[in-house]
């Protein structure tokens, strides 16, 4: 009897417990909380006086060239009109007085000059974070990029990162924007500059292919020599998105190029790490490689599993980023392969 009174004298105090939370927090008036996420999010930007690694995919497709299964034909190989779109690489560092100061990967002016602009976040069905005057960030609202300077928070992901969104997209995996801090001050300067010499080492690639294997089995390896005429590389550099081709069905006719393909296709952006891919190279939903390391010339990534306890999901990562994951024996390399003429 003891022990069920005990059990019941517990549970009560939870109930209780929980209602007095939750009145203190609905004692706040609609106008009370607005603010206090509003001061949450900018105390939060501005204590990491190191800045922020800001990577922003402004117009990303999930479903582009995304199944093995999917065959294109022999036509396509000419054609770049269907590419989407990659990211920029930011450092942000944001002050007192709503300034924040950025540098980009865009170019080599945009590397080594930092802009200082105006921020505000405000907040009206969510939070939301405002660019008011021209920086780097203003380069990508455009047709082409579709960038948006008005920033949705969404909250920290599994990593403990900054999410963000804009009000362009209602569909999920549209666009990617999220915020790593920075842990020293010199990585403002340095990040972004690593970033951009990792992304220009994978676009002066002559013939980049993908391999991605298990052991002895292989998944995926593109074969198939797209050429660097000017155009391709235009666009493929413009808006930052490789199609990689390996071929299935060769032509009868000796000399013609292959009429069957298999790709794997995503937007890219370099990293202080290497690069990388959004929405991903993917074999399949769960098997996504995202993240390459540079290895001297080459850009590497090994899928490992971890678990993230407070959000109890289990997702694949690259290896250099959770050197702890558990090992899944499934490697990617892309590497500029010597052209047989």
């Amino acid at each position: 009897m003891k022990y069920l009174l005990y059990i019941l004298f517990t549970i009560l105090s939870c109930i209780f417990y929980s209602c007095q939370t939750d009145e203190k927090e609905f004692d706040k008036t609609p106008t009370q909380r607005k603010r206090q996420a509003i001061e949450t999010l900018n105390s939060e930007l501005v204590n990491n006086k190191a800045g922020w690694l800001v990577l922003y995919f402004p117009k990303t497709d999930s479903l582009l060239f995304s199944k093995l299964s999917d065959k294109i034909k022999d036509s396509y190989q000419y054609s770049t009109d269907r590419y989407g779109y990659g990211g920029v690489c930011f450092t942000m560092r944001f002050l007192q007085q709503g300034k924040v100061e950025m540098r980009a990967d865009m170019d080599q002016q945009s590397i080594s000059t930092t802009t200082t602009s105006e921020y505000k976040i405000g907040a009206n069905s969510s939070t939301q974070l405002t660019f008011l005057t021209t920086n780097y960030i203003h380069k990508l609202v455009n047709d082409s990029y579709g960038g948006a300077c008005d920033w949705l928070y969404q909250g920290h992901n599994e990593e403990g990162f900054l999410v963000f969104k804009t009000a362009s997209y209602l569909r999920p995996a549209c666009e990617y924007i999220i915020m790593k801090p920075l842990k020293n001050m010199s990585d403002f300067n340095n990040a972004v500059k690593q970033a951009y010499d990792n992304r220009r080492i994978f676009e002066k690639m002559k013939n980049p292919q993908l391999y991605i294997h298990k052991g002895g089995r292989v998944y995926f390896q593109s074969d198939y020599y797209l050429g660097r005429n000017g155009g391709r590389a235009n666009t493929t550099e413009k808006q930052r998105y490789y199609l990689f081709m390996e071929v299935t069905k060769l032509n009868p006719i000796p000399d013609y190029p292959p009429k069957e393909f298999s790709v794997l296709g995503s937007g890219y952006c370099g990293t202080p790490d290497g690069i990388t891919f959004k929405a991903g190279l993917r074999l399949n939903n769960k098997q996504v490689f995202a993240d390459f390391k540079r290895i001297n010339n080459n850009f590497e990534a090994e899928l490992v599993e971890v678990y993230y306890p407070k959000w109890k999901t289990t997702r694949l990562v690259s290896k250099h980023l959770h050197p702890e994951g558990k090992i899944t024996g499934l490697k990617a390399i892309i590497k500029d392969v010597p052209i047989i003429e």
